[in-house]
């Protein structure tokens, strides 16, 4: 009788090699299936805890994009950009983050396939006929590209927290993803014709407001920073 196995359970190497196996079935393609579902079903978790870190690294980078209009005058961020407007990021990232980010759940992704797998073993007897009763269909577990998928994902989670501790000096009213405080920051001075076309830069704008109070706004053109102990609108 010979024996064909698609994954060894082998000795202790790395990558997709065990010494465990978990749910050990038949070969039928029912068994089969069923165990590459449930070996798979880590790589949905693991998606889905990627798309929480990549949702906490766009508000950090959004809110450091925004805090900066008030420091230099750049051109709004839109889909489809007219005059000297900028076009959004590909992946909703500037590209310090997205690349990163992106790499390291590859990597994290194929560490995964490496802990935790489909084995099958195929018995043939000497005329190559396939025999159904010796044959296994099983879950390997790898216990080394396990424990490595383990680190290098704190790894992620400890440097996102990190990057989110670090203290940002507030130059303009945080905002977060709040439309209420965004447009209030979008209140141009009168004379200033269409500067969602034109770089922008919030400050204390020309003119005054309704009982003389100054305003801060987005504008494309000349303002002023901000008074500590003074009121605007």
């Amino acid at each position: 009788m010979i024996l064909l196995s698609t994954i060894g359970l082998t000795g202790p190497k790395w990558g997709s090699s065990s010494l465990t196996a978990f749910r050990k079935t038949e070969t039928s393609a029912q068994a089969t299936l069923l165990n590459a579902w449930l070996a798979n079903i880590a790589q949905l978790v693991l998606s889905y805890f990627y798309l929480a870190i990549n949702s906490e690294c766009t508000a950090m980078a959004g809110a450091a994009e925004w805090n900066n209009l008030a420091v230099s005058r750049k051109g709004l961020r839109v889909t489809r950009p007219v005059g000297d407007q900028r076009e959004k990021y590909i992946l909703q990232l500037p590209y310090r983050w997205s690349l990163p980010l992106a790499a390291v759940s590859g990597g994290l992704h194929w560490l995964l396939s490496q802990s935790i797998f489909i084995v099958r073993i195929d018995a043939y007897d000497r005329e190559g006929k396939i025999m159904q009763e010796d044959s296994q269909s099983a879950i390997g577990f790898s216990a080394i590209s396990f424990i490595t998928l383990i680190l290098c994902f704190y790894a992620l989670v400890g440097s996102v927290a990190w990057i989110g501790r670090r203290q940002m000096r507030i130059r303009i009213p945080f905002a977060a993803s709040c439309s209420l405080v965004m447009s209030a920051a979008c209140h141009p001075p009168p004379g200033d014709i269409d500067p969602h076309l034109r770089p922008v830069q919030w400050g204390v704008t020309e003119g005054s407001m309704f009982e003389g109070e100054k305003h801060c706004s987005l504008s494309s053109k000349t303002v002023t920073k901000p008074k500590v102990g003074e009121k605007y609108l």
